[in-house]
């Protein structure tokens, strides 16, 4: 079986290995049966709509954006469409690929980290350094540039700039009107690591994000001036695997304070302007976190369901009955927690509780990317490419 850990680690290990102890087979990774349950919640998929290609076998996190009463969506291999929001309509598609045929013989664009709005245009970026800026009314491509880096994330959009991680360490911001570097942070990245990175946060002039050192880091949008560094994880264990503590998951803030998880590592609840950490408490994801009320949802590198208060740190609930269904980062759609796996099936779990109140298969080939709330309705994009709209009735 390919699992989500084929996100590769940086000496080319598989992550698998780490799901079952010291051994490195697939057979040995006990995996949970589906959970059979009695829905409480009825669903309707409001329109479904295809993408390209999907990711494919790939992990990529290339999840869909909703912005101008558009869902936008790409394919790994170089298709950006929009739709409407409320039919599905296709409004437009760009290809981002160079030259014809290229796709089809097997050189594809490497889209990944998925699409992020604003200032009237969409960016994304490429596993080869591509980094694209479109007109969101048309799909026109404004401009591509080459960076030097992998693009593993989405970007940020801010202070006219365009603001991206990549997987060299470097944080580079880009004229949003002309694709020329304004600045660089650099911080150097461990031998290994796992493929991918963190994506950014905007908070009053800064922009924060996770690195593979296990530390955030904090720097203003205008210079790239750092503004603080804050330690969530540090290296334990003798072995390589252990010493892997990346922070890919995007950093959020709520108020005053900053919440990042790393992986072998802790969930940290961190004062966003020191920089200080109020509380620490022992997770490991690299996935994104979701928050609703005084409660802090996340998914573990394991499947399994963690509910916080983010208070304190104090775990409210956790839910093991997804264990290595590679289930996607969690979001809160109505009064429910939403994770989708390997197989295609999308649970919802009780806010409250935990306890898992719907289920429904949507696409058999999988998903990876985050889930996305707008206005009551879920969208999924699926590892083949199959975009939906789910509700509840």
């Amino acid at each position: 079986m390919m699992t989500k850990w084929s996100k590769l680690l940086g000496a080319g290990v598989l992550a698998s290995g780490i799901l079952s102890g010291c051994s490195s087979n697939d057979d040995e990774i006990k995996i949970a049966p589906l959970p059979i349950i009695n829905s409480q919640v009825e669903l309707a998929i409001d329109w479904e709509r295809s993408v390209g290609d999907g990711t494919g076998d790939y992990f990529s996190n290339l999840e869909p954006a909703v912005a101008y009463g558009k869902v936008f969506s790409a394919d790994r291999f170089g298709y950006v469409s929009a739709f409407d929001i409320e039919s599905g309509k296709e409004l437009w598609q760009a290809e981002l690929h160079e030259g014809s045929g290229l796709i089809s013989s097997g050189v594809t664009a490497q889209l990944s980290g998925g699409i992020v709005t604003g200032y009237d245009k969409i960016a994304i970026g490429a596993e080869s350094g591509m980094l694209y800026l479109l007109e969101q009314e048309t799909g026109k491509l404004v401009w591509k540039i080459q960076t030097d880096g992998e693009i593993l994330s989405k970007p940020l959009l801010a202070d006219n700039k365009v603001i991206t991680v990549m997987a060299n360490g470097k944080v580079v911001a880009y004229d949003i009107e002309s694709g020329t570097a304004v600045w660089t942070y650099h911080q150097d990245v461990p031998a290994l690591t796992l493929r991918g990175t963190s994506g950014i946060i905007e908070n009053q002039g800064a922009a924060f994000f996770g690195l593979p050192n296990g530390k955030v880091s904090g720097v203003l949008i205008e210079d790239g001036r750092a503004v603080w560094e804050s330690v969530v994880t540090t290296k334990e264990g003798g072995n390589e695997l252990s010493s892997i503590i990346d922070i890919d998951s995007t950093p959020m803030i709520l108020g005053a304070t900053m919440y990042a998880v790393g992986y072998n590592g802790n969930l940290a609840a961190i004062d966003v302007r020191s920089g200080k950490v109020n509380w620490k408490r022992a997770y490991s994801s690299f996935q994104a976190m979701t928050i609703s009320g005084f409660n802090l949802y996340l998914t573990t590198a394991k499947g399994h369901v963690f509910a916080v208060d983010r208070r304190s740190g104090l775990e409210l609930w956790s839910q093991m009955g997804l264990e290595n269904r590679e289930i996607t980062a969690p979001a809160v759609f109505d009064s429910y927690i939403a994770v989708v796996d390997f197989e295609g099936y999308l649970h919802l779990l009780s806010e409250e509780t935990g306890e898992f109140v719907a289920q429904e298969e949507i696409d058999d080939s999988g998903h990876i990317a985050t889930p996305i709330v707008n206005d009551n309705r879920l969208y999924l994009q699926s590892k083949d490419g199959l975009l939906s709209a789910i509700s509840i009735k």
